[in-house]
Parts: C-alpha cells; structure tokens; sequence
C-alpha cells in the first residue's frame, strides 16, 4: 500500500504519514514544527493560549502516530478495533485544537 504524503503550505516540502503534522482551515498541511514556526515567528502570536493549544496539539499529534505504529503490529481483530476507535477520537480532538488555534491566529 502506498504511503500517503502531502506537501507542506509553510515549506513546501513532502509530509509523509507517519510524521507530525495536521492540517490547518484554509492552508491545508502543515509540519508540526513548521506550524510552531508560522505561529510563533510570522504570525508572532505567542500569548498564553497559543502556547498551551500548541501543546495540546503536539501531544495529540504525537499520540495519534503512536496508535497508529500498534496498529501496525497488533494481530487482535478486538484489540485493533478498539485501538482504530480510540485514534479516531484523538485524531477528531487534534482537529477540535487546531480549528481552535487556527481561529486564535487568525
């Protein structure tokens, strides 16, 4: 199966699944780290809110590939269904926190 990539508004180069990143409302992919950049440097949005969505964002991110690596190596049909249903749930409170952040910068 192929591994699905986009490219980054911020640097323009490849994201690969697998790597933190998200997607913001009106840019689309983004870094994780290029994210923290576009926040911090050019938009110089670096009140107290941000940087706590930033967090959040990060730990989010970073769980949901985390699931995704079990996914890969649990051979349970239950199990796997369940670790599925819970990254799913991250992956929807990720989406919560970003249009929060992005409404934040904007």
């Amino acid at each position: 199966m192929a591994q699905k990539k986009w490219s980054c508004f911020y640097c323009g180069q490849d994201i690969l699944e697998g790597q933190r990143f998200t997607f913001l409302p009106g840019k689309g992919g983004v870094h994780l780290e290029c994210l923290n950049k576009y926040v911090v440097i050019d938009k110089k949005a670096i009140d107290s809110d941000v940087i706590g969505l930033l967090d959040v964002n990060e730990s989010l991110l970073y769980t949901i590939i985390r699931l995704k690596e079990a996914e890969k190596i649990i051979t349970s049909k239950e199990i796997l269904g369940e670790i599925e249903s819970i990254r799913k749930e991250v992956e929807k409170h990720a989406g919560k926190i970003v249009s929060l952040l992005s409404t934040k910068i904007s």
